[in-house]
């Protein structure tokens, strides 16, 4: 891959050597070229571990012998069901030393009220969408929470890691497997926002070529160190933070997510011991540390190494990123230490990059003639004629190297400069193509990213001006008002967000048939429906009347229908974007508010309960028996 010169001279000047075409080959090299790097894993308590990448390669070594003293085989699947850890570091690169193809997943734990689906139904689907028929767990997940292995099951090996190294020798024996570039990697799962998790099938060119091409925009240097809090089984986690981490050999530090949420201080703090100077989170994650963290939790903070902050993964928001940045200035931030991306699983992650250590380009256009004509006008120097008008996109960057991108209508044709429409491409990071069971053939929303011709749609909307990509918002989840307006809901939900008593990040909007029985009244187009969750202690109707005030004044906008929910009732990833296309669902179905599922469980476990008391001849073991079955049948049937 070709490189501008002038910018290695910047970076560590370490490649793979010529034929090490595989993750596992390349773990290898770093793993001997750079013995004192390696990784720090932060525990929940505060602790820490590191572990130098030799380290990290042998346990791997191990469990890849162990994996294949168990019966698998090149070429079967396995999902690793395991905690931010060094347990899954050398699950996943044991797996990829036999030729066993890893599948991340996150790990189980007790179902929202609700939600609730018998493990064995649960585990079972993801085994026939997957075509995975072995699972290694964290040691610390209930038993209960796992498939069993009877021989009815489709599972053959279901375990945890000290169980499966429990007879493994200390140093074994094992010659790692030498794949083809083009060779699938792993399965990524993409994070469900718009539809159900498909499986992405990663081969070691698109990811070994995608982590070289960023780090050499970063000009990564051999001083340089991640920190990073997102989750392992999310592919900015695994692929932008570990992979790039070993490829570039420079050390990087973990902690869990459920850290983070519960004390972000403490992702700074970790940059501040570590000087860290690279790290990457969506966009949310840098305006909930301006928002939970107090002077008290930052006092001694030192962040004067820190020189790169990608965001990504969500829309960027310049007025969060500059607000963070006034924040954090006094503990040694450096200017411009921002730099937007944009990515998708089925791109491997980067697929456009802002320069780093530049100002952010902000691009004012007008949101009536964006909504109405699909074109980004600039506002003219005197501003827009209305805030209704007013409208500010964050460039997310030029194409990384090897990446070609296009602007193409509905019918593929390529759209000039300014024209919105469907961002396509096309490269060596395009993913090999999707696990076909994933795929739901009823959906028949426009706008899912599909590959078509060697191109990638990727169902996201945006437009091109002097050479850097704007984001405007999801094809399939866009809005056609009864006055033609095309609205996004992100725009939307930012100004709800933004309103005094609305837990922050909980906004959704999406439509609903216009003669649906939900509405008393029937309308000329999509209902428009808006839910958000108060703040404890709110009344729902002091937020209604100056919510609907702000949308009218500052998007000429009137929804239908307005749903103030209890904490925790928005459906969301573990990344913490918001499920809308689930959010709908279950507002149609009734259950949208998180007290509605409470009472749904209730009964059924209440209706279980009675039947096993007028049973009560039945020994204590089978009348709980008989009430799990209970259970499970109510909740298979969801």
């Amino acid at each position: 891959m070709l490189v501008d010169q002038t910018l290695l001279k910047k970076t560590s000047g370490r490649r793979p050597e010529p034929g090490h075409h595989s993750l596992f080959a390349m773990f290898e090299h770093t793993a001997r070229a750079q013995p004192t790097r390696g990784m720090y894993m932060l525990d929940e308590r505060g602790g820490q571990e590191f572990r130098s990448y030799a380290q990290v390669l042998e346990g791997a070594l191990r469990v890849g012998a162990a994996l294949r003293d168990s019966g698998l085989v090149a070429g079967d699947r396995l999902f690793l069901s395991q905690r931010t850890s060094f347990e899954f570091l050398t699950s996943l690169f044991g797996a990829m030393a036999i030729g066993v193809l890893p599948i991340p997943l996150p790990m189980p734990r007790a179902e929202t009220a609700g939600n609730v689906i018998s493990v064995a139904a649960r585990w079972a689907r993801l085994s026939r969408r997957l075509d995975a028929h072995a699972v290694l767990f964290s040691s610390s997940v209930d038993a209960a929470l796992r498939p069993k292995t009877i021989p009815s099951s489709v599972f053959h090996l279901v375990t945890d890691l000290p169980t499966l190294l429990e007879r493994a020798p200390a140093s074994p024996t094992l010659e790692a497997l030498r794949p083809g570039a083009n060779d699938v990697a792993y399965i990524q799962l993409t994070s469900g926002t718009t539809t159900a998790r498909r499986g992405v099938m990663l081969t070691h060119r698109n990811i070994l070529e995608n982590v070289d091409a960023v780090g050499a925009m970063l000009a990564v240097n051999s001083e340089d160190v991640v920190v990073s809090w997102l989750p392992l089984d999310n592919i900015m986690g695994l692929v932008a933070v570990v992979f790039f981490s070993i490829y570039w050999g420079v050390d990087v530090v973990l902690m869990e997510p459920e850290r983070f949420l519960k004390h972000p201080a403490d992702w700074f703090w970790a940059l501040s011991n570590h000087r860290g100077s690279l790290t990457l989170a969506p966009n949310f994650a840098y305006h909930y540390g301006v928002r939970r963290c107090k002077e008290s939790d930052l006092e001694g903070l030192d962040l004067s190494r820190w020189r790169i902050a990608m965001n990504g993964s969500e829309p960027v928001r310049a007025q969060h990123m500059e607000a963070f940045a006034r924040r954090f200035r006094p503990y040694g931030l450096r200017d411009n230490v921002f730099v937007p991306v944009y990515g998708l699983s089925e791109a491997t992650l980067a697929v456009s990059i802002c320069e780093p250590q530049k100002p952010l380009i902000i691009d004012g256009i007008n949101r009536a003639v964006l909504e109405r004509d699909a074109v980004a006008r600039p506002l003219p120097p005197e501003g827009a004629p209305s805030p209704a008008e007013r409208m500010h996109c964050v460039s997310i960057g030029r194409p990384v190297e090897g990446i070609e991108v296009q602007i193409r209508d509905d019918t593929g044709q390529a759209m000039a400069e300014r024209v919105c429409g469907e961002i396509v491409l096309r490269g060596a990071n395009v993913m090999a193509g999707y696990v076909q069971a994933t795929i739901n053939a009823e959906d028949s929303r426009q706008g899912l990213t599909r590959l078509i011709d060697g191109w990638l749609y990727t169902g996201d909307v945006g437009y091109l001006a002097d050479g850097n990509l704007f984001f405007v918002g999801r094809r399939c989840e866009a809005i056609i008002t009864a006055s033609g307006r095309q609205i996004f809901p992100d725009e939307v939900e930012l100004f709800v967000n933004s309103v005094d008593g609305v837990r922050s990040g909980t906004a959704t909007i999406f439509d609903i048939p216009h003669q649906h029985q939900k509405l008393k009244v029937a309308l000329a187009g999509a209902a428009l429906v808006i839910a958000y969750e108060t703040q404890s202690g709110v009344d729902s109707a002091e937020v209604e009347v100056p919510l609907r005030a702000l949308l009218k004044r500052h998007l000429d906008l009137e929804p239908d229908v307005l749903i103030a929910l209890s904490p925790r009732s928005i459906p969301k990833t573990r990344s913490g974007k918001v499920r809308r296309f689930l959010a709908r669902q279950l507002y149609l179905d009734n259950k949208l508010d998180r007290r509605y599922r409470n009472a749904l469980d209730l009964v059924t476990v209440v209706r279980g309960l009675r039947k096993v008391r007028r049973e009560a001849t039945l020994s204590t073991k089978t009348a709980l028996e008989r009430l799990e079955a209970l259970v499970r049948r109510r909740f298979d049937g969801d």
